[in-house]
Order: C-alpha cells, then sequence, then structure tokens
C-alpha cells in the first residue's frame, strides 16, 4: 500500500468523523467482493461443471459386488480343546488380522487362479486393444520407419523376425495380483464380528464370481490351517495333562504342611469387624483433622486480626450478640457524644459521663473479644488432641490387622492355587477325553462362515454422477471464488472517497457518475448536462464546484486547473461540463484549453482550433483575438491553438502565460484551465502555481501508486491542490461495493433525477 500524502499545502481536506474513519464489517466486505464478480462466479461454475458433466459420461461404468463372513466367537471355557485348536477371539486385533490375511499376497494369487483373470483383458493389459498412442506409433513405424529405415541404413528384418508371443503368457501374473488387490476391499461391519468383502470390475457377473471365490478359498484355508493344528494340538494334551497331575500333588501337599506348620484350621471370625472398625476410624481422622484445621484457621485469624486492632471484623466475633449489642450501645454513645460536644464544653458533666460510659463499653468488647480467643484456643487444643489420640488408634489398628491375617492370606493362597490346580485338572480330562473321540469332527468344522453370498449387481457404483457433479460444482465455484478475489487484490485503482482519502489524505470534492446509455456517453458529458439540467450527473457538476468554492483555504482565486495522473480520466469532459454549467447559470466563465498536444474541447465545442493559447504565447494573437464563445452557451473558451509551441514548459512558466491569467481572473468570475495528465508532461506542474487545482481520478482507472506519484509531483511544485474528484463512476457497481459515499446512488435518491427532460437552449432542444 502507498504511504498517504502529506503536505502542507493540502487545505482543509479531512474532517472530524469523515466516512473513512469507520470501517465496514469484514462479512459485509467479502459478500460485496462475492457479489460485485457474481458473473465471474457463475460462469466459472457452468463452465467447470459442463466439462465435469462431460468428463463423467466418458468414464468406464464399474459395477461393486459383497459377499458377508462372520467370524465364529471364541468359547468361554477356560480350557475348551475346540478353541485351543481353532478358535478364533473376537477381539479387535483377530478380527483385523482376518482382515488382513483376505487381503493377503497369497490367497489373492489362489484367487486369480482360480478364476483365471489373467485371460481377462480388464486385467491383462496385453489383451487390451491398443491405445491411440500405440495405434500412431504403430502406423508411424508402418508408414514412416519401415518404408525409409533402408535409406538410413537401419535394419528392421532382426524385429520383423521376432515370433509373436500369446498376450496372456507375457503379462506378469505379479501384476495381475496387484490388479486385484486394488479393486479388493475387506472391511470390519461396525463393531461385529462380520467382515464384508467388495469386489470392483467392469463386468457384473465377473464380480460377483470372484467375490464369492475369495470368501470361499478363505474358508477352505481355515480348515486346512485347523487339521494340521490339530495332530499338534493332542501330542501337547498328553504332556500337558502330566505336568497337571504333578502340580496339584504338589499344591496340595503344601497346603497340609503349612496348616500344621501353624496350627490353623480355619480364618479368623473378627477379619470383618476389625476391618468395619479400620474404615470408621479413618472416617473419624478425616473428620477430627477438617475440625482441626477450621478452629486452627478461626484462631490465626482473629490473632492476626488482633494484633492489628480489626478484631471486631472477624468471623466469630460479628456471629457474637453480645458483642453486637455492644457494639450497638458504643455506635450510639459515639453520636451522643457528637451531638453534646455542639452543646457542651468538654469538661461539662453530660459529655464527661457519656464519655465514660463510651470507654466502659470498649472495654466491655475488648474483654469479650479475648473469650472468643480463649475459646477458640481451647478448641483447637481439644480438636488436635482428638485427631491425635484417633491417629494413634488407627496405627495400633492396622498393626494388629496385619498381624492376626498373615497367617489367613498364605493359607487362603494356598488353597486357591490347590483347588484352581485341581479343576484345571478335571477339565483338562473331561474335554481330552470328548476331544479324543470327536477331533476328526472338530478338525473339518470351520471357525468361520459365509453369511451372505454376492449377487449380481444391476447397477454400477461408479462414477456416482450425482455426488461427482455436486461435488465438481462446488469446486468449480470455489475456484470462482477464488478467481474473484484474486482480481479484487489485482484491482489497484480508487472506487471510492474512503480510498482516496486514506490513501492521498486529500478531500474529495464529488463524484460524476459515467453516463450508462451509449448515446449521452458518445456525445460527452458537456452535451449531457445541457440537455438533462436535472440530472444526476449535472448535480453532481454543481456539487462539485460548491466543493471547490468551500476548500480554497486562505488565499481564494478564480481559477481552477483540472488535470489527471493518466489520460483518459475524465478531467477534460469535467472541466467542460463545469464551465457549460456555470455559464448558464449567470457567472462569466472562461475555460482555456492548455492541454496543447491532445487538445479536444473545440472538437466537443464545435469550434475552430485557432487562434488560441499557443499564438498568444508565441505573440501571435492578441487576447481579444484567442477567446471564442461556445454556440449552446455563454461560455467563452480559448482553444489550445495551431501554432506549435517547441517548449511547452518554458511557455506556461512565462510572463506572458501569468499576464493572460491574471487579465483573464480580472475579466471573468471563474477561469478554468484544462491541463494535460501529470504523468505524461510537466505542463500542468508549471500552471498548478498560477492556480488551484483540481485532480480528477477515474473510478477503477489509474492504479494507486501513479496516482498518489502525480499527486505528489504538484504537491513538490508548489500547487495549491483543493482537493479530488471522482470521476466516470459506475452507479450500479458503486453501490454495490458498500461505501458511504454510495448513498448518492441508491433507488431513494435517485427518484428525485427521474423526471429530467431535454433543456431548451436557444428556442431549440440540445
Amino acid at each position: 500500500m502507498v504511504k498517504p500524502l502529506q503536505f502542507d499545502r493540502l487545505g482543509p481536506f479531512r474532517l472530524p468523523g469523515s466516512s473513512h474513519s469507520g470501517k465496514q464489517p469484514q462479512l459485509m466486505t467479502v459478500l460485496r467482493k462475492l457479489w460485485r464478480r457474481k458473473v465471474l462466479i457463475l460462469s466459472t461454475t457452468m463452465v467447470l461443471t459442463v466439462v465435469a458433466g462431460i468428463a463423467v459420461s466418458r468414464l468406464t461404468p464399474l459395477y461393486s459386488a459383497e459377499s458377508l463372513l462372520l467370524l465364529e466367537a471364541e468359547q468361554n471355557s477356560v480350557v475348551d480343546i475346540q478353541a485351543v485348536i481353532s478358535g478364533l477371539p473376537s477381539d479387535a486385533a483377530t478380527i483385523e488380522s482376518e482382515i488382513e490375511v483376505l487381503k493377503s499376497r497369497g490367497l489373492a494369487k489362489k484367487v486369480v487362479q482360480r478364476m483365471s483373470l489373467a485371460q481377462i483383458p480388464e486385467f491383462n493389459l496385453a489383451l487390451q486393444p491398443p491405445t491411440w498412442k500405440q495405434n500412431l506409433k504403430n502406423w508411424v513405424n508402418t508408414n514412416i520407419v519401415e518404408p525409409y529405415a533402408p535409406l538410413v541404413g537401419l535394419d528392421m528384418t532382426a524385429e520383423m523376425d521376432i515370433p509373436q508371443q500369446d498376450p496372456a503368457s507375457t503379462f506378469d501374473e505379479v501384476d495381475v495380483v496387484d490388479m486385484y488387490l486394488d479393486r479388493l476391499t475387506v472391511k470390519e461391519v461396525g463393531r461385529s464380528r462380520a467382515i464384508r468383502l467388495s469386489f470392483i470390475s467392469e463386468d457384473p457377473d465377473l464380480a460377483a464370481s470372484v467375490v464369492n471365490t475369495a470368501a470361499e478359498l478363505y474358508i477352505v484355508e481355515r480348515l486346512e490351517g485347523k487339521f494340521e493344528a490339530t495332530r499338534k494340538v493332542m501330542e501337547w494334551l498328553n504332556t500337558r495333562m502330566a505336568d497337571l497331575r504333578s502340580d496339584v500333588e504338589a499344591k496340595e501337599r503344601a497346603v497340609e504342611e503349612f496348616r500344621q506348620e501353624n496350627n490353623l484350621l480355619q480364618g479368623k471370625k473378627g477379619e470383618v469387624l476389625i476391618g468395619q472398625e479400620a474404615s470408621e476410624l479413618n472416617t473419624a481422622l478425616t473428620k477430627a483433622r477438617t475440625e482441626r484445621a477450621a478452629a486452627e484457621a478461626q484462631l490465626a485469624q482473629i490473632k492476626r486480626l488482633m494484633a492489628t486492632g480489626q478484631a471486631a471484623s472477624a468471623d466469630v466475633v460479628l456471629q457474637s450478640s453480645l458483642i453486637q449489642r455492644l457494639r450497638e450501645d458504643e455506635a450510639r454513645l459515639e453520636a451522643q457524644i457528637s451531638e453534646y460536644s455542639t452543646r457542651y464544653a468538654k469538661n461539662h458533666p453530660t459529655m464527661r459521663n457519656a464519655v465514660a460510659q463510651l470507654e466502659d463499653v470498649k472495654r466491655s468488647i475488648d474483654r469479650e473479644i479475648n473469650k472468643v480467643a480463649k475459646a477458640l484456643e481451647n478448641q483447637a487444643v481439644v480438636a488436635r488432641s482428638n485427631e491425635a489420640a484417633l491417629q494413634s488408634r488407627v496405627r495400633t489398628l492396622k498393626t494388629e490387622i496385619a498381624q492376626s491375617n498373615t497367617a489367613d492370606i498364605q493359607i487362603r493362597s494356598l488353597e486357591q492355587e490347590a483347588v484352581a490346580a485341581r479343576d484345571l485338572l478335571d477339565t483338562f480330562l473331561a474335554r481330552f477325553i470328548a476331544t479324543s473321540a470327536q477331533q476328526d469332527i472338530v478338525s473339518q468344522t470351520p471357525d468361520a462362515r459365509i453369511v451372505s453370498y454376492a449377487d449380481v449387481p444391476d447397477e454400477p457404483s461408479f462414477p456416482s454422477v450425482k455426488p461427482i457433479l455436486f461435488m465438481a460444482m462446488l469446486s468449480a465455484m470455489s475456484i470462482g471464488i477464488a478467481l474473484a478475489f484474486v482480481l479484487e487484490m489485482m484491482d489497484t485503482s480508487f472506487r471510492s472517497s474512503e480510498d482516496i482519502e486514506t490513501e492521498t489524505g486529500a478531500r474529495v470534492l464529488g463524484h460524476v457518475p459515467l453516463l450508462t446509455k451509449w448515446g449521452a456517453r458518445r456525445k460527452g458529458l458537456a452535451h449531457h448536462v445541457l440537455k438533462y439540467p436535472n440530472s444526476i450527473a449535472t448535480e453532481s457538476i454543481r456539487r462539485l464546484y460548491t466543493g471547490i468554492m468551500l476548500s480554497q483555504g486562505e488565499a481564494p482565486t478564480n481559477r481552477i486547473l483540472f488535470t489527471s495522473a493518466q489520460p483518459g480520466e475524465g478531467k477534460t469532459s469535467v472541466s467542460m461540463a463545469l464551465a457549460r454549467i456555470q455559464a448558464m447559470s449567470g457567472d462569466k466563465t472562461l475555460l482555456i484549453d492548455a492541454d496543447i498536444r491532445q487538445a479536444k474541447i473545440h472538437q466537443v465545442l464545435g469550434l475552430k482550433n485557432g487562434p488560441g493559447l499557443t499564438d498568444y504565447l508565441t505573440d501571435l494573437a492578441s487576447l481579444e483575438q484567442i477567446v471564442q464563445q461556445d454556440k449552446k452557451t455563454p461560455l467563452h473558451v480559448i482553444t489550445a491553438g495551431k501554432t506549435a509551441v517547441s517548449n511547452p514548459q518554458a511557455a506556461f512558466s512565462s510572463d506572458r502565460m501569468k499576464s493572460l491569467l491574471d487579465m483573464a481572473s480580472q475579466a471573468y468570475d471563474i477561469v478554468i484551465v484544462d491541463s494535460p495528465p501529470v504523468s505524461a508532461v510537466s505542463d500542468a506542474v508549471m500552471l498548478g502555481r498560477l492556480t488551484m487545482a483540481v485532480f480528477v481520478i477515474r473510478w477503477g482507472g489509474a492504479p494507486r501508486d501513479v496516482v498518489v506519484t502525480a499527486m505528489r509531483q504538484l504537491m513538490e511544485s508548489g500547487c495549491h491542490l483543493v482537493g479530488t474528484v471522482l470521476s466516470q463512476v459506475d452507479p450500479k457497481r458503486h453501490v454495490q461495493y458498500g461505501y458511504g459515499d454510495a448513498g448518492g446512488y441508491t433507488n431513494a435518491v435517485k427518484k428525485y433525477y427521474i423526471h429530467e427532460k431535454p433543456r431548451t437552449v436557444n428556442g431549440s432542444k440540445t
């Protein structure tokens, strides 16, 4: 952002509480930017959505078939032989493991071989028709390389003698497995033990066959694993039961030996009562600690307040009804003493009696406070003693419990180990007998089953036209919005008074709207102000002149210079329109065309270009000879002239130019000078020293840095810049920007200019 201009000669531009001091809400600013670029956003959205629709319509449809597997739950028995042999736990880790088995390359290879997927073009790229690139390559080899190879010394016979191989045999099976795994999806169904298998293919029948085959091969693989595990488990059971027998005998022997050593037949009956007593003591100890802490806190508070002489504000003191009554007596006596002091002397008996009573009351309050403090201290001592006694009893009770239950804990532990070992042995014996008789049946029972076979899908699963088009529309809209913001960021021109005053520090004197009708725009603003004297554009020119008059400062002048940063900003149109309006309003007005390189005023007004300004500056014509009158208004005009000037800057800074302006200022009420753009030539800089300048800035025209640089050149040359004017403002778009200066283009204001009619000048309609 360009740094705002700060010059002493800018004059009184900014007023307190001006519109640019406030900012629009951020959300409203964003919405207005989007509304301004709505055509871009909508067109981008429509075009990209149509392109996406065409692309979707050209996609190959894919069909998805699904089958459902269910893993059998693990048995609840601690030593279930069937679970030991082949059962699957139902935890998440097991289900994830089985999912990985279903996606393993080993199982995938079996499916590929069973379904002969290598013979299907969808999975074997060598069997697919050649692409356009391959066709182009073959055409080049056939029509260009082979016919002309002998001419450049290439031998094509060796390549032609290579025997043609079967495309299916040349395609690697690893690639087919990869393509199969890419199209296979295996996932858990919620938190259940069910697993869903889905497969995608261009052929709906093939999709259903492949996914069903994969589920069946998985069941077969599980059965083969269980059959091998059965033999190993039976061997392990024989060894394990021998170990269990030895373990049971050792644990039961240890129980009997411990009972004999400690003379224990059963546990003590006082265990629950001791534990309950310990719980109650802990509760009482917690309560005693709380009471002790509260007593000590109250004692500490009153001691601290007594040391500072503020014991009367303590909570325990305020709760004493006796102290409260004494405080009321104290307040009453103090009020009496205050009343007596206005009527009696200090040594008056009544006065002395009241003071004595007040002292007695204060001493009584102090005694009561001391009693309260003593009571709190006694309460704290009692609380500490109670807490210490409870702590001592708790420690003693813990020792008693530990001593009384040590032997009981050990015997119970030994008994539990012996019972558990005996139960485990009995279970193993029972299960082993049953399993030995049914081991063949168990090994042939799968721990997973197919709940649902895949059906042939009727409709393709890809592409999902509606969701894709919806996402494409959202993406296209996002792109359009991004482009809109990019264009907004790239727009560095001025579009409001707030922008101009913030960036340059110069006050905006007025707005001149863009003529929206093609005919009015072709004829120009100077013709429009005569034809429609009550239009928005005409009123804006009048407001501009009012702003110029109010902004002259301490050195008022009737010489007004219009200039701009670049050509095409509208300075000439504004200067001619202002000159005609003021001439029609009764002011004796002179318009000077100082843009001698690109003179246009004589063309618009239908005048001859000479003799004019250059003829006067070169001393080829007098002032009376160069002044012409507008054909439609009382306006006097000095055109640019036909005589070429070798050094315009020297001519405009000459005494003759100064004398011309001086004489014109005395002879006319208003002298308006149209000068070249500042960025093009330095003519305006020279003329600015002799006039007060108005800088014309086109709405959405020159970049901000160019405008600021041009205004800085004017200021540094000593020009008195009274302000700026925003020209060619697009009314509809300007309202969309939401600036405060857009109020003149709202519908509520436009009704003042609806009934405008062409004006009659000199007996004819203009």
